[in-house]
């Protein structure tokens, strides 16, 4: 296969425009295969996900802290049924091991 010379200017600076660019493909080609290199290796993934995951937790800690504040009153409901929720089995054996005492004692 014989190639030929280009025969006018617009062909040689159509030619060297390609070979610019083809250039700077390859040049952002191997910056960028070296950026997703360092950004995919372990040690970097877990401080991205680190930081991710604390940026979620701190926005849902506002909007709980915004919610509290806007309705005080359904949130101590909330706070209250919940501790009695994860106190019955202590109450119920309080309860449940009281002795009777005086007057309220009834005799079977």
């Amino acid at each position: 296969m014989r190639m030929t010379m280009p025969h006018n200017n617009d062909d040689i600076f159509s030619l060297r425009n390609l070979a610019i660019h083809r250039d700077q493909a390859r040049a952002n080609l191997k910056r960028d295969s070296e950026e997703a290199r360092e950004r995919l290796k372990p040690a970097n993934l877990v401080s991205e996900a680190k930081s991710k995951a604390a940026q979620r937790v701190r926005a849902v800690g506002t909007s709980a802290v915004n919610g509290i504040r806007a309705n005080p009153g359904l949130s101590a409901t909330v706070a209250a049924t919940a501790t009695l929720i994860a106190m019955r089995k202590p109450i119920a054996r309080l309860i449940a091991n009281r002795k009777p005492s005086g007057p309220d004692q009834t005799e079977e």
